[in-house]
């Protein structure tokens, strides 16, 4: 398999603050997944809760079937810039937004038997009234939990976790109702937060020994994602293998909902220094960067263990190896809150100036979907890098601030 080029992104050329995706490493990853997709039959949507850059769907989606969405708006998104195929899933459905969220899904899943039961009679009305059959399915949560999970912050599957139908419930379900999955067309699960392909096998084992008996009554098994498909060292064979087989096997066809795997290394934020505070106290020096971790990073500030990659320097978490450090740095954002900083260190091999660009690699994902305008702090610019340039998605301006406030 080709291995992932290094970026080409000259950063003297991007005014900052900006979020920088490029072309050429999108479509790479996109090529893997696309060929998952066409060796096995099964089908590949985008996780609009990762990445949803609506302008650049013109690209993901030569790629992939469709979107998966997890609100009214994204499965709006979804329909009207990718196409007509979103499937749908939130924890709970309200009442007022579920006609709207019918317009706009050819899929919906339910996180719940008491959700399938009242939304029911709503799709089957819908369905009369105009024709339009839309899929529904359950999703199920294996009570599966790998290691490394950030003490269960990011797994749907910690305990106390308010996601997917328990076995237990489910055979609870089933002895009240014996006709509880009618018109259930197939089950979905979600365990991963980027995990590799030997924990998919591991988790799978888990999932068809709870629920396996199931499957054989459905048309599709969505496996979700927090897959690391497109890591150079994946085992994509495997996946490939183990897709076939579990097709084969169930008479399914299997669903797939890559987010951060599609943008991968794709691309970077890139801030300005302002300035460099040095402190007495301490054994590092604080630069404070055009940017701001709290609006546009919070996962880092969530999840203190996260390390942040930043081109030229190198992680120091290790507080008694901070004196041994020449260069070493805590990165600070630059709104009001004392907490807007990252909870580790980085030893660059020069000195910090103001005017000097930090890189953040990796910066896609899940970022950009969160970024907020606290403290009314600029929200970076998107932006292609393409043919050796960038090319401006969008710069957002005070009007945009404005208009969330009022």
């Amino acid at each position: 398999m080709r291995h992932r080029s290094p970026s080409a992104i000259d950063t003297t050329r991007i005014q900052t603050p900006a979020f920088v995706i490029e072309e050429d490493v999108l479509r790479h990853n996109l090529g893997i997944l696309k060929r998952v997709k066409d060796e096995t039959g099964c089908k590949m949507f985008q996780a609009l809760k990762t990445w949803s850059t609506w302008p650049l769907f013109s690209i993901t989606k030569e790629y992939l079937d469709g979107t998966e969405a997890s609100s009214l708006n994204e499965a709006r998104l979804g329909f009207d810039e990718f196409n007509h195929e979103v499937h749908m899933f939130a924890p709970a459905y309200s009442e007022r937004e579920f006609p709207e969220i019918m317009n706009y899904s050819s899929t919906i899943i339910y996180n719940s038997f008491v959700q399938w039961e009242k939304f029911k009679p709503m799709v089957d009305e819908y369905a009369r009234k105009t024709g339009k059959h839309i899929e529904c399915g359950l999703r199920i949560n294996p009570e599966w939990m790998s290691t490394d999970e950030h003490g269960g912050l990011w797994s749907p599957c910690a305990p106390g976790s308010r996601l997917g139908i328990r076995i237990s419930e489910f055979k609870e379900a089933l002895a009240k109702d014996p006709n509880a999955l009618d018109g259930i067309s197939g089950l979905h699960f979600h365990i991963f937060f980027d995990k590799t392909f030997a924990n998919l096998k591991e988790a799978l084992g888990a999932v068809e020994e709870k629920f396996g008996a199931y499957f054989p009554q459905m048309k599709w098994v969505n496996f979700g994602g927090g897959q690391k498909m497109t890591d150079d060292d994946y085992d994509v064979e495997g996946l490939i293998r183990l897709v076939n087989e579990f097709q084969k096997r169930y008479g399914v066809t299997v669903h797939m909902e890559p987010g951060a795997a599609i943008v991968k290394n794709a691309g970077v934020l890139v801030a300005t220094v302002l300035d460099v505070v040095n402190r007495d106290d301490v054994e590092f020096k604080i630069a404070i960067l055009d940017m701001s971790f709290n609006a546009h990073m919070p996962d880092f500030l969530l999840s203190p263990d996260l390390d942040m990659p930043v081109t030229g320097a190198t992680i120091v978490r290790d507080e008694a190896d901070l004196k041994n450090h020449a260069h070493l740095y805590r990165l600070a954002g630059g709104t009001c809150v004392s907490g807007d900083q990252l909870g580790h260190y980085h030893a660059f091999d020069r000195e910090l100036k103001p005017g000097d660009k930090i890189v953040m690699e990796d910066a896609i994902q899940y970022n950009l979907v969160q970024c907020t305008m606290f403290n009314g702090v600029q929200h970076p610019d998107i932006v292609l890098w393409k043919n050796g340039s960038g090319e401006l998605v969008r710069r957002f301006s005070y009007e945009d601030y404005r208009a969330r406030m009022g």
